[in-house]
């Protein structure tokens, strides 16, 4: 049940200064969570800091805190007065149930594993001033560990703030974990343990990275380079591999000499304003957040801007997929003029031929990359398979005898033999789906 009413006003507490050197105590166990259904998202956890906070300061008296709504979105840096928008990430903290794991189990401090949503209950209540005013609760369980966490992690709410995406906001908080410890080094987990707690998407979701070497590359190596950029730590991954295969890992932790850093250097906190706006222009909210953390909020300021002057055009092609078209216009912006709906349709047609071709090199030269990481025996057995295949065009044959995939020739035959073979057929003709995600990415 959702409730939004008027009560008599009750004493406020207010935090001095909030967003000027504002810490949260996490416990330990509370620091690496692992959503069973839905997925996490980078706001929502950046909310949850910064409640966890208020409730710290306001004690362990009391089984409900208050807090006014302007303190909390104050503290996760966002300009919009869209309340609608708001409720649904408390709607998400209410009904998602996570699981809490120790990310320092393999220390022998005694593993710990629970479940529970990540708030009990949430209301907001306007006061006669019009004032909101947001009340919550936690399980008791999860109430005594967010009071009084016997290990715990200092995080600093002004860091968060600043962080982008869920991976680098994750990373470090468990790596503040560690800035004191003498060995300087993270707990050691398998790579699968972290693949949720990075990502924040429960392992049965589809878009999970499956394999260690797009996990590496697209969730680990981006969380260290922001959370080394951005935060007073710096981190390093550190592998172990079992044989060829991928088995534990571990992140080296040290602070920073020089803690500040220079203003231009932090990326433009979440603006909940643009995603609302996206929203309303028919873009789904996972995708618009996901444009605002890869490009900012000028750039998606613009393309928002564009985007609305476009779909006010009467005469002209409807625009089919909002998503694609704010995507393209953040990546290549466009003046605000008349275009004939002959012209849209060819540049369009155009636009999408050359994403497609960038889709298909790439997806080729991850094909070359699996192979490369294959068994030597495995790739001779592929390579024989391939000599077979060329009986059909005799040229290619030759030059493949002659030079192998030395020749530039047969090198791109050979990545598109592989691609057939290791992504199935049809894998160069994506959805519009799949080649948005690829714009995106």
């Amino acid at each position: 049940m959702e409730i939004v009413q008027q009560r008599e006003e009750k004493p406020v507490h207010v935090l001095p200064t909030p967003h000027q050197g504002a810490v949260v105590r996490k416990a330990v166990d509370t620091l690496a969570i692992v959503p069973t259904r839905d997925k996490i998202s980078l706001l929502t956890r950046k909310i949850y800091n910064v409640m966890m906070h208020h409730a710290q300061a306001q004690g362990g008296g009391q089984t409900i805190y208050r807090a006014r709504l302007k303190d909390v979105i104050y503290l996760v840096d966002f300009n919009s007065h869209n309340t609608e928008l708001l409720k649904e990430y408390f709607r998400s903290m209410v009904s998602t149930k996570v699981e809490w794991q120790s990310p320092t189990r393999s220390e022998g401090e005694g593993a710990t594993w629970g479940v529970s949503g990540m708030i009990a209950h949430a209301e907001l209540i306007t006061g006669r001033a019009g004032e909101v005013m947001l009340e919550w609760s936690y399980s008791p369980k999860l109430q005594q560990a967010i009071l009084d966490p016997q290990r715990y992690a200092r995080i600093s709410l002004s860091v968060v703030a600043q962080l982008r995406t869920h991976a680098a906001l994750a990373l470090f908080e468990i790596c503040s974990r560690y800035i004191d410890n003498p060995a300087g080094l993270t707990a050691r987990n398998h790579w699968t343990w972290w693949r949720p707690v990075l990502t924040g998407a429960p392992d049965s979701q589809a878009e999970t990275y499956k394999e260690w070497k797009y996990f590496k590359r697209d969730c680990i190596a981006k969380a260290v380079a922001e959370v080394n950029l951005i935060t007073d730590i710096e981190v390093e991954a550190v592998e172990h591999k079992q044989g060829r295969a991928m088995g534990d890992l571990q992140f080296t932790v040290r602070r920073k000499t020089q803690q500040k850093l220079p203003l231009a250097a932090l990326p433009s906190p979440i603006d909940l304003q643009l995603i609302g706006r996206a929203i309303n222009l028919g873009v789904n909210q996972a995708r618009a957040e996901k444009l605002f953390e890869k490009h900012g909020a000028e750039a998606m300021s613009r393309g928002l801007e564009q985007l609305a002057i476009r779909m006010r055009r009467t005469g002209m092609e409807p625009v089919r997929s909002p998503e694609k078209f704010l995507a393209a216009l953040i990546v290549n912006p466009v003046e605000t003029v008349i275009v004939p709906i002959e012209d849209t349709a060819k540049k369009n047609r155009a636009s999408r031929i050359a994403l497609l071709e960038t889709y298909r090199a790439r997806r080729r030269a991850e094909a070359e990359s699996l192979f490369g990481e294959m068994p030597a025996n495995e790739q001779e057995r592929m390579l024989g398979r391939f000599a077979e295949s060329l009986r059909s065009t005799p040229s290619v044959a030759r030059t493949y005898e002659k030079r192998g995939l030395d020749a530039p020739m047969t090198r791109a035959v050979f990545a598109r033999y592989i691609a057939d073979a290791l992504f199935g057929e049809g894998w160069d003709n994506p959805s519009d789906t799949e080649l948005l995600d690829h714009a995106i990415a």
